[in-house]
Formats: C-alpha cells, structure tokens, sequence
C-alpha cells in the first residue's frame, strides 16, 4: 500500500419518567470549547467527529494562520494538524478539505478535498476526492480512498484514482463515512467517472453517471458499487453491478452540497438519500408510475432514503427505509399491489403526491439548508432519519429488522405544532407559532441506536414520549440542539449557556446557523457539536462558529466488559428523595396523572398555557400517607374544553410540587396533552 507524507505541517399518548431536579440539572453538564490551541481561539471551527473511545475529535478549522481539519487530543488538549493549507491563501493547498470523519481509536481521519495529495494517482488537480489520513506516524500520511475497484498503487503502473468528467469528483459525508476501523469509506460521486468503464467493467466504455454511492476497502483495494440496478425482471440486484442512470442520489438545486452516504461503524451497512426510485428498490405498481412521472420532468425529482447492507454480498438488496408503499409488508401481494390495499401501504402513502406544485416538496425531505443524510447504529440495524413526509423536518428511527413492515419499524420522535392562530370554538387567540414550529436541522445517532441528537428552534415538543425535561431557551428563534435518550424517553437541552443561562447560540432557524452538526462517542456521553453561540462558554469571543464538546453523566456506559470485586457487607439502603412523574391522555379530554412520591407528604399540581387572556388551567392536589404512587386527573375549565376537540388537542405545562415537614421541597415539571379521542368527538362528548 502507497502512503504518502503529507503536506500537515506547512406529545399520541403522554408518559415519562421525570426525576425532580432544578431545571439546570435536567440540562446536561458544562461545555466545553474545543477549537483551540494552547495560544488562541480558532478563528472559525465546524464539523467535529469524536472517535467512539471519545479521546479525539477531527474537525475543519483556521486557526494560527493555517486551515483544514486538525484532530484534538482530548485527554492532553493538543492539537494536531490533518490536513492544513495557508488560511491566507485563497487556493493554499490543504486548506480547502472539509467533512472529517474519524476511526473508533482517532488513528484515521477521513475528508474530501481537491488538494492531490497523492498525485501520482490523484491525476486531476481542480477533482474533489476522498482520502484518508493516518495519523500515527508524524507528519500523518494519507491513502487515496475514491480509487478504482482492485486498482493496487503499489503495483499499477497506471494511476489508480478515480477521474471525472468536467468539474466535480468525489466527497464523503463528514462524522458518518469511515468504519471504526478506519479501513472502510463510504463515498459518492458527483460527476461522470470511469468507475465501472474500464476493462472488465460493467459499463466498459461508458462512463459510469454521476451520484453513484461507493464502498471502499483500504485493505482489500476493493471499491464497491453499493448503488447498483436492480433487474425488474427478476427482482434480483444486478451482478455485475450496474450503476443507477441518472444517478442514485437526490439532485435537487434546494439540495446542493448535501449529497453523502452514511456507514455503520462495523462497516457492514451504507444509507443515502435515494432517487430514481424504481431502477433501485421494488415498488407498488401505482406507486412506480407516479413516481416515474416525477423523475421524469426534472424539475421534481422524487426522494427517498434507502439502505443496504453490502456486507451480505452483491445480491443484497437496497431497501427503502420509510415510504409511501410497502410491497414487502406481510399480506402485500408485491410489486403488483397499489396504495389502495391496507396491506400494502407505508407509513406515508401520500408522500409522492404531497404538494405536487411546489418543485421542493416531492419525496422525502426536499428542504434547502436540512442535513438530510440517514444515520446509522453501529451495527446499521437502526437508523435515524430528518424528513418532511407531511409538515416539517422531523426526527424518525426506524428498525431494520427483517420481516417488519414499514409502519410497524417506524417510530416517530419529534412533532411541531400546526399553525392555528385562532380558535373560534373557544373565542381565544393563540399565541404566535415561531417558537413552537421549525426544520429540524441536523442530527446524529449514538452507536447503540437509543440516543438522538438533532438542532432546531423549536420550544414546544408535544409528541411525548420522548417527553421534555428541565425549560426551553428564553429566545425565540434560535437554533438549539437537543438529546432524546430513548432508555429513560426524555428529552432535554444540550446548548445551556454557562451558569444555566437559556440564551443559547447566536443562529436562526432561518439560516440553519446556531448549533449543528452533533456527533457521539461509542456510550454516547459525550457529544462533540458545533455552534455559533457566544455564550456557551465563558471568554468566547471570535465571534463566529465553533467546535463544542457536552458531556452527559445520565448516559448509560457502552458494553465495556467489567471485572467486579467481591462487595462489602450489605447496608440498608437510604429512601432516595426525589419525585417521578407521568401524564396520560385520557379518551374525555382529560389527563391523568401519576406521581410516584418518596414519602408522606402534599402534591400540588398547576397547570399553564400560553392563551391570551388566559393563563392558569387550574391544577388540583393530593396528599400521601406514605411513598409510593399519587394520581390527580387534571381538566381543563369549563370555557376552555372546545380547544380539547381541536385535532392538536391543547398542549399546557404542568408545574408539581411535594412538600414534606422538615424536607426539601420537590419539584418537576412536564408537559401534558389535552385531547378528546376522535370517537368521544363523534358522539358529541363534552
């Protein structure tokens, strides 16, 4: 293998767990400021990726006069330069690469730059290509990674490096594309290649099209066609592979500079944001000709995320993730069934009609500014997904298990509250929407699939569980980032200012800046992010973005194996103080709920909500003889039970308190959901 020295050096139903804590410590633990050295703050810094041991994080930055992705040593705080050109020179080379991703023990960084590292097999100096950094030895060497299939540098006489037809070339996605070994890298092409031309190729003597997605394997040499045909007479994936035509990514202009592919850390498994639908997965009749007929105009392409696990060989099939059909479902006759058959719908059978006149609106996600890449659990089992099948962006995981239907492996995570200014069935306006609705704008999913990362402005998360815990920010507008633990289904904010102040990043949810770009180590305790908030630590003053680490205590350790000594002698264990609650919808428009308590003592329930002219719910209260569980059902005022049959219900806060002689005071807060069940609607229920 070729390694070159480098240039481095020059709310449905409503229930969550809720421990009574001040709203600071729902919050997670201190940030801190990473995109520095031991001199100065990093004159801008973004894309961080954490290595799953959480020891380095690579990320792009200019910092003392030199840019590119340095990798930060966590454990000592110094900090390395990857790949790193003059940051006043317009076209220094090195200073252009972008999107790192690391390997599990920070050895290897991945990036995309049109710098030819290697240019003996790099021939095409204005290409965009992948490489891959190891950083062992010093100054780091790299390998060229967008190279062609069984092409050995060390022995070719000819050039082993992808080359393209007119600008463009290859990139990677950052945070999401190398396995945690560092050998294999997930890739896609943004212009005509000779990938599959060459002698021997699938298409010799056609150049392959552009948004094809690769697979490429350091050690082995080899580079894997993952977007391939699939044969429509036999149902089978082509072998050999042929690439999709039209390319098998979404190109949409909305969509520039988003394209990519994820890779799960065992590198088994690649997930993109999928086009030209019909020649990749299989489709329900009706469903394939509107699809077609999308494609086909050019000006609404038809979107939708796909998977497949390259690992089980070349007749591994690409799925679909989500969708408006499901011709795999149980009890779906295939490929000739329609939408018009229960059996045969997906979670979003109306996704490829949805607002059929707006160009940005076809498909899947179809947002400008939205990091709509999926990501993937370690495994490439689970995967998360930002999309835009009926409202905004929102936040969904999916299980990929074999043999589930797409309604049933779908979970969704996030909700925004519909625009309804004004109710005229309860003679009350509602306040404005911009803190309850947005994009959510990025994400990231921790290696076990039960934690979520993700930014937007939103406030208000009625889809509960997961359920909010501790406040929103105090500004509306700004982009925050946000963590779901799906263990103990609450979700709670990272980007808290130092000291607890709520005022968190300097972003909007119009331009998408604020905070962004979450990434996890292996347990998911540590999130590394960029942000461009001033506040989040203390001295920050460049006045433009940055790279951030959180750290969260609650987050359960990740699989490490563990030698346990023989324990003392037992002792009786302390009564813990501390109070858990959950809410429940109830069928009548009414909410339960039930409080476990640590002891005798009062409850006291208030509920609020942001009305005009009105405020206070009403609560009520309760009185326990000894600990255990409490339950209050909360109404709502006699004048206010209409806006219960709207079809959002009404979503308030509910403030409790327990009080105990001689004790501290407990406190919690939750959000609750007041809504009548369509069939108490239909019989006229009040």
């Amino acid at each position: 293998m070729k390694a070159l020295a480098g240039i481095a050096a020059v709310l449905p139903l409503l229930g969550v767990a809720l421990i009574a804590v001040p709203p600071a410590s729902a919050e997670l633990g201190q940030i801190g400021l990473l995109s520095k050295n031991a001199v100065e703050q990093a004159e801008e810094a973004t894309a961080p990726a954490i290595s799953a041991d959480g020891r380095y994080v690579a990320f792009q930055a200019a910092i003392s006069g030199q840019k590119g992705i340095f990798r930060e040593d966590l454990s000592s705080g110094a900090l390395a330069p990857v790949v790193v050109g003059s940051a006043y020179e317009a076209s220094a080379p090195g200073a252009d690469a972008s999107a790192p991703s690391i390997s599990a023990d920070g050895r290897y960084v991945s990036f995309t730059t049109r710098t030819p590292l290697d240019p003996v097999d790099d021939t095409q100096a204005q290409s965009s290509d992948v490489y891959v950094a190891d950083m062992a030895p010093s100054p780091p060497t790299y390998e060229l990674a967008s190279a062609l299939d069984g092409c050995d540098p060390a022995a070719s006489a000819a050039p082993c490096g992808l080359t393209y037809e007119g600008d463009g070339g290859a990139q990677a996605t950052g945070g999401i594309a190398l396995s945690a070994d560092g050998r294999k890298v997930a890739f896609v092409t943004t212009a005509p290649s000779d990938l599959t031309s060459g002698p021997g190729g699938s298409t010799a003597g056609t150049q392959t099209p552009a948004g094809q997605v690769l697979l490429r394997d350091l050690d082995t040499r080899r580079t894997t066609l993952v977007s391939a045909v699939r044969e429509a007479a036999t149902g089978k994936m082509s072998d050999p592979a042929l690439p999709v035509p039209g390319g098998a990514l979404i190109d949409k202009p909305q969509l520039a500079g988003l394209k990519g592919a994820a890779l799960s850390a065992d590198g088994t498994t690649v997930a993109w944001l999928g086009a030209h639908l019909p020649v990749q997965v299989p489709l329900l009749a009706d469903e394939a000709t509107t699809i077609g007929k999308l494609d086909a105009t050019g000006s609404q392409p038809y979107d939708e995320p796909l998977w497949r696990r390259v690992a089980d060989g070349p007749e591994a099939p690409t799925r679909r993730i989500v969708g408006g059909g499901d011709p795999l479902a149980p009890g779906c006759p295939g490929t000739s069934g329609t939408l018009a058959e229960p059996a045969c719908r997906g979670p979003f059978p109306d996704i490829a009609a949805k607002n059929p006149d707006l160009n940005s609106a076809s498909g899947w996600l179809g947002v400008g500014g939205i990091d709509g890449v999926p990501r993937l659990s370690a495994d490439g089992r689970t995967v998360a997904l930002i999309g835009n099948p009926t409202e905004a962006t929102n936040v969904f995981l999916v299980d990929m298990a074999p043999g589930l239907s797409r309604r049933a492996a779908l979970r969704r995570l996030t909700r925004e509250i519909p625009a309804d200014p004004f109710n005229p069935a309860a003679g009350v306006n509602v306040e404005p929407f911009i803190p309850f609705n947005g994009h959510v704008y990025g994400f990231a999913l921790s290696a076990d699939g039960r934690r979520i990362a993700f930014a937007t402005a939103r406030q208000r998360f009625p889809l509960a569980p997961p359920n909010l815990v501790g406040t929103p920010p105090s500004t509306i507008g700004l982009v925050e980032l946000y963590l779901i633990d799906l263990d103990g289904e609450t979700l709670r904010r990272v980007t808290h200012g130092f000291g607890g102040v709520g005022e968190a990043s300097s972003g909007s949810a119009a331009s998408g800046a604020g905070a962004a770009l979450p990434s996890f180590d292996r347990t998911g305790s540590l999130i590394a992010f960029a942000s461009t908030a001033s506040n989040l630590v203390e001295g920050d003053g460049n006045e433009a973005g940055d790279v951030f680490l959180a750290t969260d205590n609650l987050a359960r350790p990740g699989g490490a194996q563990q030698s346990i000594s023989p324990g003392p002698r037992l002792r009786p264990l302390k009564q813990r103080w501390r109070l858990a609650l959950r809410a429940f919808s109830l069928p009548t428009g009414r909410v339960r709920l039930v409080a476990i308590v640590p002891g005798a003592g009062r409850l006291r329930a208030r509920t609020t909500a942001s009305l005009e002219g009105v405020r206070d719910l009403g609560g009520g209260r309760a009185r326990a003889r000894r600990s255990g569980r409490l339950e209050l059902v909360l109404r709502l005022p006699k004048q206010l039970r209409a806006l219960a049959h709207r079809r959002e219900g009404l979503y308030a806060t509910t403030r409790v308190s327990f009080r105990h002689q001689g004790r501290r005071v407990l406190r919690a807060q939750l959000q609750v959901r007041f809504l009548v069940h369509p069939a108490k609607q239909a019989d006229g229920h009040r």
